[in-house]
């Protein structure tokens, strides 16, 4: 065992100076041979000790950024910058949901409080017409009729739209919004939003109607 140890420690100094010998610089009076020489003083150094105090910590460059939940949250509030409320202006929120059977629209403040709502059975229409375009056209000119009416007496309104669903609806406010009915309330838009979820995996599908 010992033998075989020697043995081993032999070959390891002679491939190590083999290495040295081969990677020396021709010239020692150069900075690489001073360079050489030092580095080939540490490998039989010993291992540095932790002493009496231990180790020294590790030292942080820069500030150490918080890791809490609050500071957490106002940093993802502060870069998102969707709803927060501006001195300069009022931000509204108009809501626009359309499902294959009726078509809401809601206005509300910042906050999420209800200012007007309207729906395709509060504009007239009955039963299966509640989701038709001509319903959904219906309930964007009178929502943009209440915002022209606040922006009248404010004089800062901002407004944020905000779509769930794919139903008529949809289709029928996006093109009240480019008509003449939203020619003044175009200017007034911030930014639009589609909020309508998609489910991926979920429950199982309703089963389909057989006629």
């Amino acid at each position: 065992m010992l033998s075989a140890l020697r043995a081993s420690s032999s070959r390891s100094l002679l491939s190590l100076s083999r290495v040295r010998h081969f990677s020396t610089p021709d010239t020692p009076n150069t900075p690489e041979a001073a360079g050489w020489s030092a580095f080939t003083n540490t490998l039989f150094d010993p291992p540095p000790s932790a002493g009496s105090q231990g180790f020294a910590a590790p030292r942080r460059d820069g500030p150490r950024k918080g890791k809490g939940k609050g500071q957490r949250a106002g940093r993802a509030t502060q870069g998102l910058g969707l709803f927060a409320n501006n001195t300069n202006f009022t931000r509204l929120r108009l809501h626009c949901q359309s499902s294959p059977n009726n078509t809401m629209t809601t206005l509300t403040d910042a906050d999420g409080a209800t200012i007007a709502w309207f729906s395709g059975g509060s504009c007239g229409f009955k039963k299966g017409n509640r989701s038709t375009y001509e319903a959904g056209y219906q309930c964007a000119v009178r929502v943009f009729q209440k915002i022209e009416q606040l922006a009248s007496n404010d004089g800062s309104i901002k407004v944020d739209m905000l779509f769930k669903g794919f139903g008529q609806g949809r289709e029928a406010l996006k093109g009240a919004l480019l008509s003449t009915e939203g020619e003044r309330i175009r200017p007034l838009i911030l930014s639009i939003t589609d909020r309508t979820p998609i489910k991926i995996g979920g429950t199982r599908a309703k089963k389909m109607p057989r006629n």
